[in-house]
């Protein structure tokens, strides 16, 4: 039977999905639901509304105070409210509650001065109004990393470091404790990895080989004892802001942003005692240059940090809208409901949970009637590793493989631009998201085309890691915002007024979110998860782009790298694109952003505001597109660092060049995608695999066009631990070249 061409094929496809498309757009466009839906959003949209209650008449959610747990009270009765069925899902608890009432500090010499400071969570007040002069400690065990990262232990050297650092810190206080007696104890650090945390630790867990998560926890608690025999009135460290620059649209606050997060109370009877004051790094520094002048210091502080007897039960909020027809498959939206009792979690998640919250009381008050359940989680204790997302979706294992799909929200306000789906996704996607087009003029709504991706295999980030972790599809947007996430992330400034300017943008992506829930819900077969998430392997992401576009407008494509039957081929490739010592992958695996050009990082937009990064070169271009052969060459300083002049020639039986889309590598450095079947180069070229995305993308490549940026993605631990370093290569070389030697007649 004669095969298709890939251009045929595209184009069959193509008329299919348009013919298909205008049946379905006409129906979306005229589903009254979804118009009332957009009516009610841009005419009664209370999204605001929920975060002023959750944020300014309950204050900061934290997992274990009073805040949230009348929060996740009042929630449930809100979502009755709308006539939605709702339920407090319990989680977890801990040993001691905490709340926060108002703190106040100043200098009062040598001059009067109002301090900007906060304290962790679950650490000390003040006796009522404290004041006395200040002493420096000498002794620094404070910077020394101390926070295990990626699942790895603290470093043995670090842990070894530490604890002698506080051991002889102990001995510097014991020899003149009436030096610090009434006194405010200034104190070096944090290190960067333990920023805004108590000073004794963080939660007392463990990791798998029995190792503290937190080695403060563990390291700490014997100094603290030290002062407080003492007679110190607390400690104070410094704070340095997270970002002095807001931008335009930001509310912005007369005072600079500091991270303030927790610190730990194992039990009532070892509650902490010694406060623990986080302190702008100006006025610490300010402070301590007139102590080293031996200039008289004053100061006072009260700071009113409270506990409560436990054990506190917390919980999730779930809602659902019970489905018509399908009542057993699900749609999930969601953000978590927690914050630091720093600030108010305005917008850390103010930002997420208030669009889900208002998004299911749109559907609702339309009258939708959805075909699958919509399920609004309001997530427990995410800013204590995603426990309440873990909690749900453990205790309900059988709703996981029910789960159609997923929208969480948790960062900068922002307005919602676009979707982007696997291409499984997007003839549903184009119906769906048809009357978002223009319904928000500021903000035009598109669907694009996004490649497979590795879900999480371990909670991070947020709270849509864990259903990744499930294999549950996440949906993914492209947003448009210029605030400055650091502002209010983990800090001070995380307030309800930090989302006022962005007012709009919030009523926006309530709107997206119940047009996106409702659609989704409402199709006549649930969404394929063929082609969301990549299987175990390696694979490359290329984007091609014509000369002189934008590396931005380049597209892209996906192609599998069979590193088990082609090694030496696969390592070559990998080498010429990340040099030989490319990055460990890392990441939770989520939605990915635009590649990095080769050899250049992560790529995906810049912190912040997303401030403009100069436009990185090409690293290779198309050559010829000929007899059904597209050839190309990558030419970088990557490449040319690594480059080698020839490669024994190879070829790889298990990967045919029997159909379009077949990638491989014709020199060091020259590579090919098929647009048809050529078994003529089995006996010639090492396939590496095929291309599993994109096949549009290569069916339009033209003669000239620049390979913009091709970024490596690692799936499973084979993969993970396919080296491609020089010593791993020269090795692979040699038994290239040796075999070719033996089998030459």
């Amino acid at each position: 039977m004669k095969r298709l061409s890939l251009a045929a094929i595209i184009l069959l496809a193509a008329i299919a999905a348009y013919l298909g498309g205008v049946r379905l757009l006409a129906q979306s466009q005229d589903d009254p639901i979804v118009q009332k839906i957009i009516q009610l959003g841009t005419t009664d949209n209370r999204v605001m509304t929920w975060n002023d209650y959750a944020s300014n008449r309950f204050g900061g959610r934290e997992t274990g105070t009073n805040a949230y747990t009348d929060a996740t009270q009042w929630a449930v009765w809100q979502f009755k409210q709308f006539g939605i069925d709702a339920e407090l899902d319990e989680v977890g608890e801990i040993p001691v509650g905490f709340n926060r009432g108002p703190w106040f500090g100043r200098m009062l010499k040598p001059a009067a001065k109002e301090l900007r400071f906060g304290t962790p969570s679950f650490t000390a007040g003040t006796k009522g109004v404290q004041h006395g002069g200040v002493v420096i400690l000498k002794a620094d065990p404070f910077s020394i990393p101390s926070r295990a990262t990626g699942g790895r232990p603290v470093a043995k050297e670090n842990v070894d470091k530490k604890r002698a650092a506080v051991q002889q810190a102990i001995a510097e206080i014991n020899a003149n404790k009436t030096a610090f007696k009434d006194k405010w104890v200034l104190i070096a650090g944090p290190g960067q990895d333990n920023r805004g945390f108590g000073r004794d630790g963080r939660r007392a867990t463990k990791l798998p080989d029995g190792s503290p998560e937190y080695l403060d926890a563990e390291l700490m608690p014997p100094l603290t004892k030290a002062l407080v025999d003492a007679g110190a009135l607390g400690t104070i460290q410094s704070a340095t802001p997270t970002t002095t620059t807001p931008s335009p649209t930001m509310a912005g606050q007369s005072w600079p942003p500091i991270s303030m997060l927790d610190g730990h109370a194992p039990s009532w009877d070892k509650l902490p005692v010694l406060p623990d004051i986080k302190l702008l790094n100006t006025q610490y520094d300010e402070i301590k240059a007139a102590a080293e002048k031996n200039q008289p210091v004053d100061l006072e502080f009260d700071i009113r940090n409270w506990f409560k007897m436990g054990p506190i039960k917390y919980h999730n909020v779930v809602a659902t809208i019970r489905g018509s027809q399908y009542p057993d498959e699900y749609v999930v939206m969601g953000g978590h409901f927690d914050c630091f009792s720093g600030a108010t979690g305005g917008v850390d998640d103010g930002n997420g949970f208030a669009p889900s919250m208002e998004a299911l009381r749109l559907i609702k008050a339309a009258g939708g009637k959805p075909k699958r359940s919509i399920v609004v989680i309001l997530f427990a204790a995410e800013e204590n590793g995603l426990v309440g997302s873990q909690s749900w979706l453990k205790k309900h294992p059988e709703i996981a493989p029910k789960v159609v799909m997923m929208i969480n929200r948790d960062g900068s306000p922002m307005a919602l631009t676009g979707v982007r789906v696997p291409e499984t996704w997007y003839a549903d996607f184009q119906t769906i998201a048809a009357p978002l087009a223009n319904a928000f003029p500021k903000w035009p709504f598109k669907v694009e085309k996004a490649l497979p991706r590795a879900h999480a295999t371990s909670p991070g980030g947020t709270d849509s890691s864990s259903f990744e972790m499930q294999a549950v599809p996440t949906l993914s947007f492209a947003t448009q915002t210029d605030y400055v996430y650091s502002y209010a992330w983990h800090t001070l400034n995380d307030l309800y007024s930090e989302l006022v300017p962005y007012t709009e943008h919030q009523q926006e992506s309530a709107v997206v979110h119940a047009v996106m829930a409702y659609g989704v819900a409402n199709l006549d077969k649930p969404l394929t998860r063929a082609g969301v998430y990549l299987d175990d392997g390696l694979y490359a992401s290329i984007a091609v782009g014509a000369p002189g576009k934008p590396a931005a407008e380049a597209q892209q494509l996906m192609v599998s790298l069979d590193f088990a039957n082609a090694p030496l081929q696969a390592a070559n490739f990998i080498r010429i694109v990340e040099g030989n010592a490319p990055q460990a992958p890392g990441g939770r695996g989520g939605p990915q952003g635009p590649p990095a050009a080769a050899g250049g990082g992560r790529g995906g937009p810049g912190g912040g505001r997303g401030e403009q990064r100069p436009e990185p070169p090409p690293i290779g271009k198309i050559l010829l597109v000929k007899n059904g052969v597209a050839t190309g060459e990558i030419v970088s300083d990557i490449q040319k660092k690594v480059a080698v002049k020839t490669l024994p020639k190879q070829v790889n039986p298990t990967v045919k060049h029997d159909a379009a889309g077949v990638f491989g590598m014709m020199t060091p450095n020259g590579f090919y995608l098929t647009l048809k079947a050529n078994p003529g180069f089995d006996k010639k070229y090492a396939a590496l695999g095929r291309v599993i995305a994109g096949a549009d993308v290569v069916a339009q490549i033209k003669p000239g066009d620049q390979v913009r940026s091709i970024r490596i993605t690692r799936v499973g631990q084979a993969a993970r631990d396919f080296k491609t370093d020089d010593e791993t290569f020269k090795k692979l070389l040699e038994a290239a070249t040796a075999k070719k030697k033996t089998t030459v007649p």
